[in-house]
């Protein structure tokens, strides 16, 4: 059995227990007295002397006296020796001595969950106030020369310095101001905090005492390396918070909302999905879900969750207003209020402004489509323009360019790309007027590859051969269609320009009729035919309009806007292109509240850093202009929400993989008299001062007995 483990069993028995175990090894040196005595005894000096004198000058008593005083030296010097030992190793004991303290002088740290699933009540109260109270008893324990430092479990923030204190009133000021945090607690994190702490603190004797509900989700960044926290001389102390409760709790949770609606219209349905979890051991039934837009509800439905299981519901509703749109899901009251409700955020644009590029013939289809609808109803608002005219007008100011036809000269395509890549959009139809080479500059520039062209038979016209019926472009369209790729109403296709690059949306034979590209911020779609008869019967099909009308939308929505952050955690927010000429924007959080941020231009493009998002809900971003360009939905942490605890078997096995193997660590039952089990707990009496005494008490004892024995000798 091993030093640490023989003690280790003797504290287990409340007998005695050693802050420093390690230097009980020094007992060895306690037969060095031993030896030298051994050694002594073993060496015959000669001396020449007669039988007679010897026998008078030497008398039996002196030879027993001398023998007994050399066996009392051996014992004093031995005993020197081992109370040395002890009081370096510094012994406890579990009890109360007179003359010595009740405890040894002690270093603290005290880490508290005040995280949201601590504000959960049960039979014993709230308990994030059970867990308050309990500091305030371990900080009643303390006597002269401890000290004692109190760290927040959800407080990532550990490159700041946190001093330990001696003064309780302060400690107890401090801790009047904690309240409930929306950010999640991290063990691992606080135990390495506490750690820093103590390598820093004055007293040899050190404890850590963790309050907290022991949900499985505080000990998810479990440390992967060999590095063990703490030592021998440490004691770390576990209340896990709801572990003994009877009450059986029901707590419901919205661990995520998507949007499933890709292209958001005003006036036209947005589709929701949220995942509704049931975290307890009881089934829910008739469960409220209901879904809000910019504060106002618009939808609602009711579901029935088995315990320990998720829902999947979808909800869909219009909005009326253009620009950011705020959301949420929110489900009925339960025995956690913070995880019933869960923000999202999406941006319906305004009418976009496009640019029809192509003579009267070319945009007279689109023109018939576009132009049809006026005021509201009107997808657009469309200038049209002839190609020769392009040059001289300030691309950026649309949101969409359509490429009818008409010459256009390679200069015209390089801002073209520029355009599309600070993030525009274009629709660009295949065009017989512009010189091949560079036509087929254009298109590879654009990211379409390289473009061939392909002749049909009058008699034998190509047509559509899939359509892919799950992209935006005709998200909805073809009602009752279950196949991803499905055909539908097919043009009569005489020529087509194909191009093999892009992702293909229609199909023909030997190549992609339209294809879509994406270059950084902006996206083009190409179609392989001119938008008159000449090549196809295409603008004569209901496909066209439908296609037309939309690409504008499409094209002039942004996707991969809005961004989800939980709370507390950094964010880097990506800002097209297209709104990056500003490097100021405005900011309104979901208290409605006004400010500036400016933005940070990166090697990988223009971004916003946000440090503190504290406050759940959307952050909407605005440029100068007014334009809502951006939003952040900020939401706890939806692994809060289960408020069951491990056991003190699983705490246990975890916590003897992160800490010193001569860490004494113990788990203490809160629900009983907790300043009894907390006195039971500490370190009790310490007899380090006792062995120093013993020590010097032996060595003037050695002293004077070696004095007599050297007065004796000369006799």
């Amino acid at each position: 059995m091993s030093v640490n483990s023989a003690f280790t069993e003797i504290k287990s028995k409340g007998i005695m227990t050693f802050l420093n175990p390690m230097v009980l090894l020094g007992l060895i040196a306690a037969t060095i007295p031993v030896i030298l005595h051994l050694l002594n005894l073993r060496k015959l000096k000669n001396i020449e002397f007669s039988t007679l004198r010897f026998l008078k000058e030497l008398q039996k008593n002196k030879i027993r006296k001398l023998k007994l005083k050399q066996i009392i030296l051996l014992i004093l010097r031995t005993l020197i020796i081992l109370f040395a030992v002890f009081a370096f190793s510094r012994p406890t004991v579990k009890s109360n001595l007179p003359l010595f303290g009740t405890y040894a002088k002690t270093s603290i740290v005290i880490l508290l969950d005040n995280s949201f699933s601590m504000d959960v009540s049960d039979e014993l109260g709230n308990r994030f106030n059970q867990a308050k109270n309990q500091v305030q008893m371990i900080l009643k324990t303390m006597k002269d020369g401890d000290e004692a430092a109190i760290v927040l479990m959800t407080d990532n923030n550990h490159d700041k310095s946190q001093n330990i204190a001696r003064n309780i009133s302060f400690l107890k000021e401090e801790l009047s101001k904690v309240k409930i945090s929306l950010k999640s607690a991290n063990l691992f994190n606080s135990l390495r905090k506490a750690s820093t702490i103590l390598e820093e603190s004055n007293n040899i004797n050190r404890e850590v005492f963790i309050l907290s509900d022991a949900q499985p989700n505080i000990f998810i960044n479990e440390m992967k390396d060999s590095l063990k926290l703490f030592g021998a001389n440490t004691s770390v102390y576990f209340m896990p918070y709801g572990s003994k409760s009877k009450t059986e709790l029901q707590n419901l949770s919205i661990d995520s909302v998507g949007l499933v609606s890709r292209i958001f219209q005003k006036g036209k349905l947005a589709e929701v999905e949220a995942r509704i979890r049931n975290n307890s051991s009881k089934d829910a039934v008739g469960v409220i879900v209901s879904m809000f837009f910019n504060n106002e509800r618009v939808a609602q439905k009711s579901l029935d969750i088995p315990a320990n299981q998720i829902k999947t519901v979808s909800l869909a509703s219009e909005s009326q207003r253009t620009g950011v749109n705020s959301g949420r899901i929110e489900i009925e009251s339960d025995a956690l209020e913070t995880d019933n409700k869960r923000h999202f955020a999406f941006i319906i644009p305004d009418k976009p402004n496009v640019l029809a590029v192509g003579s009267d013939e070319k945009n007279l289809f689109i023109k018939l489509v576009l132009n049809g609808k006026t005021g509201d109803d009107a997808p657009a608002n469309i200038k049209f323009i002839l190609s020769s005219e392009i040059a001289s007008y300030d691309l950026s100011s649309y949101d969409n360019i359509i490429l009818a036809g008409g010459p256009l000269r390679e200069n015209d395509f390089q801002r073209l790309y520029q355009y599309v890549k600070n993030g525009g959009s274009l629709l660009l139809f295949a065009n017989d007027e512009t010189p091949t080479d560079i036509f087929k500059y254009g298109l590879k520039s654009l990211g379409f590859g390289d473009a061939l062209k392909r002749e049909f038979s009058g008699n034998q016209p190509a047509g559509f051969t899939s359509v892919d019926r799950l992209h935006p472009l005709f998200e909805g369209v073809f009602k009752g269609e279950t196949d991803r790729k499905t055909v539908v109403e097919s043009p009569k296709i005489f020529q087509a320009l194909t191009v093999n690059g892009g992702q293909s949306i229609i199909d023909i034979p030997g190549g992609s009729f339209i294809s879509e590209s994406r270059l950084q911020d902006g996206k083009a779609l190409y179609v392989a035919v001119k938008p008159t008869t000449d090549w196809s019967s295409f603008p004569l099909t209901g496909v066209f309009p439908a296609f037309l009308y939309r690409s504008v939308i499409y094209l002039s929505s942004r996707e991969n806007i809005g961004a989800n952050n939980l709370i507390g955690k950094p964010l880097l927010l990506n800002i097209s292109n297209k709104f990056a000429g500003s490097s100021t924007v405005k900011i309104i959080d979901p208290n409605k509240n006004e400010s500036f941020m400016q933005t940070v231009r990166l090697p990988s493009g223009t971004v916003l850093s946000f440090e503190n998002l504290l406050i759940p809900g959307v952050y909407s971003v605005y440029a100068q202009n007014g334009k809502g360009i951006n939003a952040v939905s900020v939401n706890t942490d939806p692994t809060e929400s289960n408020i069951n605890s491990l056991t003190d078997k699983e705490i246990t096995g975890i916590m003897k993989t992160i800490t010193n193997k001569y860490t004494n660590f113990e788990i203490l039952d809160y629900s009983k008299n907790s300043m009894t089990n907390l006195v039971r707990a500490r370190t009790g009496t310490e007899l380090w001062q006792l062995m120093v005494v013993m020590a010097i008490i032996c060595m003037a004892a050695e002293m004077i007995v070696e004095k007599s024995s050297k007065s004796d000798t000369e006799k």
